[in-house]
């Protein structure tokens, strides 16, 4: 029920509530009834055996293995024979305490072993999976799905969305936008980005910044931003999903600096908006097959080095060329990431697995 019914999200600090989920689509029950559940590692639902016995799936798919939900899913599943498709967006990219990822190590090693597929987001993520031992043959790519009739609409209509933003915040036509979409929190380091507008600014380079987000650390950013002499950031706020794809249809650049950030929809949103994107390394959202792929629809650099940061901006900025075939590129393969997303692929699947 959480996100169905309005909340308070402890990071966005604001109420939220999700209007494009679309219940009456598909069949559904809530096992814990009309009660909004903190999602926190302790969530499960004591009706969950019944109520898996009673519809008799062919395929069980479980959303990692942290909350006592998903285990008790997949303790279910092994114990009636059926086959479980695991999805995660894990990787091996953010900085982990060492010991603690050795424990780990053990313990998600031999809960993948009673898996039968790996549903992987991306390079990361596979390169996650077989790390602890999880052969070729049992990962099968997907791709995080968005709502994509929603952005197939809004890319036929970019010029219009990109026109309409740019009026709103009076920001010219010729003028360069940067976009970042999250939760404004210390792990998603949004200002790295300002500290590479002040840098350029020293350099006769301004653009604008738009801020899609809510959270503790906005003052901290808007103080930051106020000493920029003529590039400016816009602080919109929190953005609901609905509107999130005329922003990104007014950006020229999408950057994603976070040092926590395991596979971004964000990025995957953007780049079929056809923006091309600066990403840190931490990120688990680049790769030869991934959303981002360096030199093809943007560049990695390495986390907090806001140099490397603003020279990249600066050269997308200086090269329209370059900057128009990335964003082709990007809208190009996000075109084509959507075919696999959830539904294509996990059709495929169920009919593997009913013919087995």
């Amino acid at each position: 029920m959480l996100g169905l019914k309005k909340y308070i999200d402890p990071h966005f600090k604001q109420e939220i509530s999700w209007a494009n989920l679309e219940l009456d689509k598909f069949n559904h029950e809530f096992l814990n009834g009309d009660a909004v559940l903190q999602p926190d590692k302790n969530i499960d639902a004591e009706k969950l055996d019944r109520a898996l016995q009673q519809f008799n799936p062919d395929l069980l798919i479980g959303y990692g293995y942290f909350q006592k939900l998903q285990r008790h899913a997949c303790r279910w599943a092994n114990k009636n024979k059926v086959p479980v498709a695991y999805i995660s967006d894990s990787e091996q990219r953010q900085h982990r305490n060492k010991l603690k990822e050795i424990i780990k190590y053990f313990i998600v090693r031999n809960y993948f072993s009673r898996i039968r597929y790996f549903l992987s987001v991306g390079d990361a993520n596979e390169e996650y999976y077989r790390r602890h031992g999880v052969g070729a043959e049992k990962i099968i790519r997907m791709h995080f799905p968005i709502d994509i009739i929603q952005y197939q609409a809004a890319y036929q209509e970019k010029a219009l969305l990109r026109q309409n933003i740019r009026q709103q915040h009076a920001i010219a036509a010729d003028e360069i936008i940067l976009a970042v979409t999250g939760k404004l929190v210390a792990w998603k380091n949004q200002d790295h980005i300002i500290q590479a507008m002040k840098l350029l600014e020293t350099e006769g380079i301004f653009c604008h910044l738009m801020i899609l987000g809510s959270g503790e650390m906005m003052e901290q950013w808007q103080q930051q931003a106020a000493v920029l002499r003529k590039s400016k950031v816009h602080f919109p706020g929190f953005v609901p999903a609905a509107q999130l794809p005329a922003f990104y249809a007014a950006s020229d650049i999408y950057v994603h600096p976070a040092s926590v950030e395991p596979h971004s929809i964000a990025v995957s949103e953007a780049i079929y908006m056809g923006c091309p994107v600066i990403i840190s390394d931490r990120c688990g959202s680049y790769g030869v097959s991934d959303d981002v792929q360096e030199n093809k629809n943007g560049f990695v650099y390495p986390f907090g080095n806001t140099r490397a940061l603003a020279d990249y901006i600066a050269l997308l900025i200086k090269d329209k060329t370059r900057r128009e075939a990335y964003a082709g590129y990007s809208h190009s393969i996000a075109a084509q990431f959507q075919h696999t997303s959830h539904v294509a692929v996990l059709e495929a699947l169920i009919q593997q697995v009913k013919a087995v």
